[in-house]
């Protein structure tokens, strides 16, 4: 009974090991864009496993709420896909120097935000492609990198003016009652603005005196705070964990902040949590990495069915 039990044993290790670490319901992998910035793809890592595996050619890519689509930029348009990068539609029909950039879902689903190489934001409806202007930015304006509200009322984003200058915006989701929430004092520059999955909270990039830093506030903008003030190397692109609970950031490998390190084939990611504590480096042989999603993914039917037969297998045999 025992050799039956070791050889049952060894078949169900030999099926766990064939399970990739992230469809476990607890990993969330981060979806990247990285490589030759010419010639930008698509990745997914595993913070468990530190597997790196490429989806896609094109950036910007975020994830749709029900965790089944991503949206993304590439041939400088809107694109939608299946998980695995299959089944693309191209949303949109954009061209250099009026290309698409930023796509963010809307958190029931049905629409993408995006920005657009002449300042202005835009809402398209997935299934029907109809593109809206909710900016009407002014000459040397440029509205970027917007990011929708957890319910979906608010919009916030980053504008740029002839100062040099970037700031955080909020709007309401039609782009009505524009608010200014940062840049009343001093000169700095804040961008790459995220809602807290429980709209609390907006993280974001902020660069003064030649420092580059995370930042987090409440959403009215109040209460800024510093979450990378204890390093002494240039950092951005920061989002949250899909609960909130971690912040995923990378490191600026061109040393705008005293670093000396040089640019190589490699990046640097860092993970911390929402208070700015126990941070942990994630070093990833891919160049020019940043990540734009960490976020849940819906496997499917077939990879549940997996994981409920596996778990039966262990059911019978150790309980």
């Amino acid at each position: 009974m025992k050799k039956t039990t070791a050889a049952v044993g060894a078949l169900v290790l030999s099926i766990s090991l064939t399970i990739p670490a992230y469809a476990k319901d607890d990993v969330k992998p981060v979806l990247f864009n990285g490589g030759p910035l010419y010639n930008q793809a698509i990745y997914k890592f595993n913070p468990d496993t530190l597997e790196v595996s490429k989806i896609t050619s094109g950036n910007s890519v975020d994830v749709s709420p029900n965790g089944e689509k991503l949206a993304f930029i590439k041939n400088d348009s809107l694109y939608i896909s299946d998980l695995d990068g299959k089944n693309q539609v191209r949303l949109t029909n954009s061209h250099f120097p009026d290309f698409d950039a930023s796509p963010r879902w809307s958190p029931d689903g049905n629409k993408i935000v995006f920005s657009r190489g002449n300042g202005n934001l835009y809402v398209i409806d997935v299934k029907s492609k109809e593109v809206r202007q909710i900016t009407h930015a002014e000459k040397g304006v440029y509205y970027s990198q917007p990011d929708f509200s957890p319910d979906g009322s608010k919009i916030i984003c980053h504008a740029s003016d002839a100062t040099g200058f970037s700031h955080i915006y909020e709007m309401n989701a039609d782009g009505s009652d524009l608010k200014k929430l940062t840049g009343k004092t001093g000169e700095s520059s804040e961008y790459d603005a995220h809602f807290s999955p429980d709209g609390s909270k907006i993280l974001f990039g902020r660069s003064k005196n030649g420092n580059a830093d995370i930042y987090v506030m409440d959403a009215d903008g109040s209460h800024m705070k510093n979450l990378t003030a204890d390093t002494t190397k240039a950092v951005g692109s920061a989002i949250w964990s899909d609960d909130g609970s971690k912040i995923l950031y990378s490191l600026n490998h061109s040393g705008i902040k005293g670093n000396n390190e040089s640019s190589d084939d490699n990046s640097t990611f860092y993970e911390m949590n929402a208070n700015g504590t126990d941070k942990q480096i994630i070093k990833l042989n891919v160049p020019n990495a940043m990540p734009t999603a960490w976020k849940a993914l819906n496997l499917g039917e077939a990879q549940s069915k997996i994981g409920s037969t596996l778990n039966k297998i262990k059911s019978f045999l150790f309980d």
